[in-house]
């Protein structure tokens, strides 16, 4: 019953860690893309499910690489659980593993709603592009956020851990 309930605890950890990782890329998208004016045409362009589709594929491989980078992390006991030597690279591999997956599920995604539209030509010329550059790219952009989310992740744990830890926060 113990085992169950730690696992479950588990899960909540890393759902809302990927969750909050997901969320605070999109963010800083939009940002970026309103900041630059090219917001509106992005939007304008695209269509409901695409963008759906887009946001639940960033979702799931965020939450899929956070869930691979924390295992084992958090346990009972302290100093049973993985030592940061091993989180942070593990982390920063795993965000540029998040990085290309989800390129990969991009380039799907456009590539479905090209062929509805009838823009066969473009997904020839965009699987070329990402066969050669965009999977480096990605990974590199993935391995930076990897370990920027790395660390906010452990400060945040660690924030949480002295809370739950001090005398007065226990009932």
């Amino acid at each position: 019953m113990a085992e169950r309930a730690i696992r479950d605890r588990n899960l909540l950890v890393v759902f809302t860690l990927g969750t909050f990782h997901a969320a605070a890329l999109i963010a800083a998208l939009v940002v970026t893309l309103y900041a630059s004016g090219g917001l509106a045409p992005l939007l304008s362009s695209l269509s409901t499910i695409a963008g759906l589709a887009l946001f639940s594929a960033l979702w799931l491989t965020t939450v899929w690489s956070t869930g691979r980078t924390l295992r084992g992390a958090f346990t009972v006991a302290p100093w049973t659980s993985v030592p940061l030597g091993i989180i942070i690279p593990r982390a920063t591999w795993r965000g540029g593993v998040n990085g290309v997956v989800f390129l990969a599920c991009v380039g799907v995604i456009l590539a479905i709603s090209s062929a509805f539209n009838g823009d066969v030509g473009v997904v020839g010329f965009g699987a070329l592009i990402f066969l050669t550059v965009g999977a480096a790219f990605a990974f590199v952009i993935g391995l930076v956020l990897g370990l920027l989310f790395a660390g906010v992740d452990l400060a945040l744990v660690s924030a949480t851990r002295a809370i739950l830890d001090e005398k007065k926060s226990r009932p």
